[in-house]
Parts: C-alpha cells; structure tokens; sequence
C-alpha cells in the first residue's frame, strides 16, 4: 500500500541564554553536574575570593551596568590573549573572544540595562586568568559561567524544524526532527553539551 507525505520545514531562532544571575548559576550547575545549590555556590565563592576570577556571585542580576561596556572590552582582549592560558578550553575562550571583538556584540541593550543591576550585577569572569591551574569544582564552574558570557554576545542559534504528516493505509503518522542551520552562541558551548536556554 502506498502512502501520502507532507512536509512543513521551518527556521526557528533561539537567542542566546542571559547572563547568570546566583540562581540561573545554580539551576545550570545541577542540570549539567548534579551539585547542590550549595556546591555551585561554594565553588562560585572560591573563583571570587581566591582565584579573583569571577565576579561577586551572589546577585539577583542577570544585566551589567550601562557603564560597563569598555569594562567587557578589557575581559574580552584578556580572554582573547588566553589562548595559552591554563587548560585546553583556554583556546576556545581566545578563539570566542577574539571573533567577538572583530564581528561586535550583540544583545547589548538586554546585558547593559541599569534597571536590571540591583546592589550587584551578573556573575562574569574578572578577566583575569587563574594564577594556578584550575581544578575540580572550580574549573567546572570557571567553563560554565565563561562560556555563558561568550555566548551571551553572539548572535542566535537558528534551527530548522521539519514536521512530517504520512498517511498510510487510513493512519496518520507524524514526526518531527530539528537540524541546526546557524549555531551562533551555541558555537561557544563545550563539546556534547546541550544547555537549553531558560
């Protein structure tokens, strides 16, 4: 018997996931690494306090204020400049960063947003590279939020959609499947990782 087929194909666009406010931080790191809220926490404190490579991570902000936009410019040359930096994710930051400073930021107008920024603001790196090689909980942590604000400024992902109707012998079938056209800020994610956005 044979069988009729449609089929509708369309592109959807996925925008890049804002910044981590403690909250968004600790949601991502038991979805990807089963922590507690504590753990996540814990191994935030440390990145602030003593490797001063993140920024003060209890927030309730997900923006940066309107005045800190030369201030990312710096973190974004330092990561750039990271390529040898300790670990081999180092390269992918450099190489994240570097296209950013030449091809520009976008969603600007949702990151820098001085009604978003309470006593603090978003959890990103200081820019400054770990003095010694990062390990454990930390380093996971470092790659997450790093890598989040990467991929903060690029562009959104575009996938196409396929919905397909088959008809055969007096029965429906469907099936759906997504493909991704334009990775955009999923490009900045780690090998294997599929962070849905919020």
């Amino acid at each position: 018997a044979s069988g009729d087929a449609s089929e509708k194909r369309k592109p959807s666009r996925e925008s890049a996931p804002p910044l981590f406010d403690l909250t968004s931080l600790q949601r991502e790191g038991n979805r990807r690494f089963s922590w507690s809220a504590r753990r996540t926490l814990s191994a935030a404190q440390r990145c602030y306090e003593r490797h001063k490579i993140l920024t003060y991570p209890r927030t309730d902000s997900r923006c940066l204020p309107s005045d800190y936009r030369d201030t990312v410019d710096t973190i974004l040359e330092q990561l750039a400049g990271a390529a040898d930096g300790p670990g081999e994710e180092f390269a992918d930051y450099a190489r994240s960063a570097a296209e950013l400073r030449e091809r520009g930021l976008e969603n600007e107008k949702r990151t820098f947003d001085d009604k978003g920024v309470s006593d603090h603001f978003a959890v990103i790196p200081t820019g400054n590279l770990p003095e010694e090689e990062l390990t454990g909980d930390d380093r996971r942590l470092f790659d997450l939020v790093t890598r989040r604000f990467l991929g903060n400024f690029y562009p959104p992902a575009v996938w196409e959609r396929v919905e397909r109707l088959t008809v055969a012998a007096g029965h429906h079938f469907q099936s759906r499947a997504r493909s991704l056209k334009e990775p955009g800020w999923r490009s900045v994610l780690p090998p294997g990782a599929d962070s849905e956005s919020e």
